[in-house]
């Protein structure tokens, strides 16, 4: 079996048993039984060009066969990015899920990050990561854990007061939903 046919098969394998379907380089070379060096990554630039795999964005992948559900693929996308960091889901993604502003995120994932701030394109959308410098622990009321895409998301109240220390636009806040939380 070629090597690019084992690396279809065993991603299909790995999506079957219960993984989200996106792979990261290094998941990719324990996959396949290989060490992450150069050559590993020539191959893995030779199945993207042989449609194997897809790149989804620096050092993600997928494979077409076996594509991650489409619920939540932003945040799963962010939390591999910002493996070693807390995020969650805040700003205008957060307050147009809970309807506190009238305009939907399409395919526009914002959330906070002890981590880098930084916009990372992805073949399902645009990732943006703002920083936060508040400690985790400060931060814990104000988040909850959702099951339905295993990501953390901000409170209403959080997501307005994070809309405003990072200076963006409040004026789009539905005054008679969210009340005294301006």
């Amino acid at each position: 079996m070629s090597k690019l046919r084992s690396l279809m098969n065993t991603t299909i394998k790995a999506v079957n048993a219960g993984h989200n379907g996106l792979f990261t380089t290094n998941d990719l070379a324990m996959l396949t039984h290989n060490n992450s060096d150069a050559n590993f990554t020539k191959f893995l630039y030779k199945a993207v060009k042989a449609n194997v795999l897809v790149k989804v964005c620096r050092n993600v992948f997928m494979n077409p066969l076996a594509p991650p559900r489409s619920k939540g693929v932003l945040i799963h996308i962010a939390n591999i990015l910002h493996w070693n960091k807390f995020i969650y889901i805040s700003l205008e993604s957060q307050l147009s899920y809970l309807g506190v502003i009238s305009q939907v995120t399409m395919n526009y994932l914002t959330v906070m990050t002890t981590g880098r701030s930084g916009l990372v394109k992805t073949k399902y959308g645009t990732i943006e990561f703002t920083h936060t410098s508040r400690k985790i622990a400060s931060i814990t009321d104000d988040v909850y854990f959702d099951p339905a895409i295993s990501a953390f998301r901000a409170s209403e109240k959080k997501a307005i007061k994070d809309l405003k220390k990072v200076g963006r636009n409040v004026n789009m806040l539905d005054t008679d939903t969210v009340g005294d939380n301006i």
